[in-house]
């Protein structure tokens, strides 16, 4: 369980452009930094993915792929309220 009078702090350990590589000082591992436009088209190319998945015929690969549309949407999620709350304009156009 995590100390919350400790504040949280990040190492960046490879500063790459699109896929920094960050520990924070609450993990046991570093994570992946993906900048949000980036997190944003991997979510809609998944979107587009199981669009034209049959589930009918491929009903496994429909089901994997609709998860990480789940979680590639709930991270984004995260990300987009993160921004509104902060004052940030998003990096892309949202909407259908």
């Amino acid at each position: 369980m995590r100390d919350d009078s400790q504040p949280i702090t990040a190492e960046v350990l490879h500063p790459a452009v699109n896929c920094a590589i960050v520990k924070l000082s609450s993990r046991a591992f570093p994570g992946v930094l993906l900048q949000g436009d980036t997190l944003h088209i991997l979510y809609r190319n998944a979107q587009y993915a199981l669009a034209g998945l049959d589930p009918a015929t491929h009903e496994d690969k429909h089901d994997t792929l609709a998860e990480l549309v789940e979680h590639l949407g709930e991270c984004l999620g995260v990300y987009e309220r993160t921004l509104a709350r902060c004052g940030y304009s998003l990096p892309y156009v949202t909407g259908k």
